[in-house]
């Protein structure tokens, strides 16, 4: 159903990463793009990446069929930049520079309502947008997440630098004038956990709302969903784990590997299937080596399909994602919506999906205790097989609580309440 809106409005959206069939980001900007356009009736305009632009104009999704799509991105030599997390950082402060002389350029002779940054999702770097004097929605956007202070002693001394500098660059960089005020200058700011809006209340933002970033249905997941409908038949032989994160440290993935070594030590036949790649893959297979779970833990990198990553999902017990600083966790809300059960920290993005009837949540603190009680959630996995039914359809009903609709219907608040204060011309 077209929820029109009138008279229809002009809306310029920033969205670095935006894709179809895609996870994480990308479709996050895929998906609240179509919502906006298709349902909403929004006329919209994106600026995006280069680089997505052979997906986006070979898809046949009906609810995009108006939108105006703007591609840039840099030079390709800077693509080498792209490497790790400041390396990704810098790469879009210099697609943020493409895109606002894109913007510059397409302003000059369109009118436009309403300006929107979309993805990047993060509060830091704040965006250009602002300085258009036209009425700005940001988000939903996280950032403010920061790792447990218990656990922060507990790292290794590369991981404890990494760890304080991303602190100290973000307080730093939310003290800087320009960020102030382009938050002072937003219309409506949507932050996506406590922590973050919080941070944007700080920066001076007025209106600030707490909207999930990502969401599901009538996607790629629902429709691996509606091919393979669930049985409610329990596993079984091992308890079987599933990783699907980015090789980054804060995703914890070494969390994940010394509970499953401890839940074997303690008796329990587990293995864990790991996806993705990213700059810790190498110590992480050396972490697997140290603890002589070669034959336990299997690296399977990058898989070719969305839905290749959804088998791996539903062929498990449960994802274990004991990330300590997420936004929002979208793996997460993948795996509850295939109804499989989630292991995690009660802690940002992942504490706030899941709940005791879909998965188990394990208190942030210092590194051992943590291990401990994520071997002790690896070990319930056995007796939870008992019930796997209703944790099955607990999980299925969960992620429907976070849908696109609820987030689509957050941002077309936000867009209307900001077009109203726009004072009349």
């Amino acid at each position: 159903m077209t929820i029109t809106c009138p008279p229809q409005k002009r809306v310029l959206i920033s969205a670095y990463a935006c894709a179809p069939n895609r996870g994480a980001e990308p479709g996050v900007g895929w998906n609240l793009i179509a919502f906006m356009a298709g349902v909403y009736g929004y006329d919209l305009t994106v600026i995006t990446r280069e680089r997505h632009r052979a997906a986006i104009e070979a898809s046949e999704d009906p609810r995009v069929k108006n939108v105006h799509w703007i591609y840039v991105d840099p030079p390709d030599w800077i693509s080498s930049l792209k490497r790790g997390a400041w390396g990704l950082k810098a790469f879009y402060l210099l697609w943020q520079g493409k895109m606002f002389a894109a913007a510059e350029e397409y302003l000059k002779s369109n009118q436009v309502d309403l300006v929107h940054h979309l993805t990047f999702g993060s509060i830091l770097p704040a965006t250009s947008l602002a300085n258009f004097g036209i009425p700005l929605v940001v988000g939903p956007v996280g950032g403010a997440e920061m790792s447990p202070p218990e656990l922060i002693g507990d790292l290794a001394p590369r991981l404890w630098i990494r760890d304080r500098l991303r602190a100290a660059l973000y307080r730093f960089g939310c003290g800087l004038k320009s960020t102030r005020q382009t938050y002072r200058r937003c219309s409506v700011a949507l932050g996506a956990t406590a922590d973050s809006v919080r941070s944007l209340m700080e920066l001076g933002a007025s209106d600030v709302r707490l909207v999930p970033q990502s969401g599901c249905g009538n996607d790629e997941v629902a429709a691996f969903v509606a091919s393979h409908p669930v049985k409610g038949i329990a596993p079984e032989g091992p308890l079987r784990l599933v990783s699907a994160s980015r090789l980054v440290h804060w995703k914890g993935v070494d969390l994940s590997i010394d509970a499953v070594a401890l839940a074997v030590q303690r008796g329990f036949d587990v293995e864990l299937t790991i996806l993705q790649e990213g700059p810790e893959c190498q110590s992480l297979k050396k972490l697997v080596k140290k603890r002589h779970l070669e034959k336990r833990v299997r690296f399977l990198g990058k898989l070719p399909t969305l839905e290749d990553v959804y088998q791996e999902m539903r062929s498990s017990d449960a994802l274990i994602h004991p990330a300590v600083n997420e936004a929002f966790g979208q793996s997460v809300l993948e795996s509850l919506a295939l109804g499989r059960q989630v292991i995690c920290l009660d802690w940002a993005g992942p504490g706030m999906i899941v709940d005791a009837d879909c998965g188990q949540k394990v208190t942030p603190g210092r590194r051992e205790a943590m291990i401990s009680s994520l071997a002790d959630a690896i070990g319930a996995l056995q007796d939870r097989r008992q019930q796997w039914a209703s944790i099955e359809l607990a999980a299925i009903e969960r992620a429907k609580e976070f849908s696109w609709d609820r987030v689509a219907e957050e941002l077309h608040q936000a867009y209307q309440e900001s077009l109203e204060k726009r004072p009349s011309s």
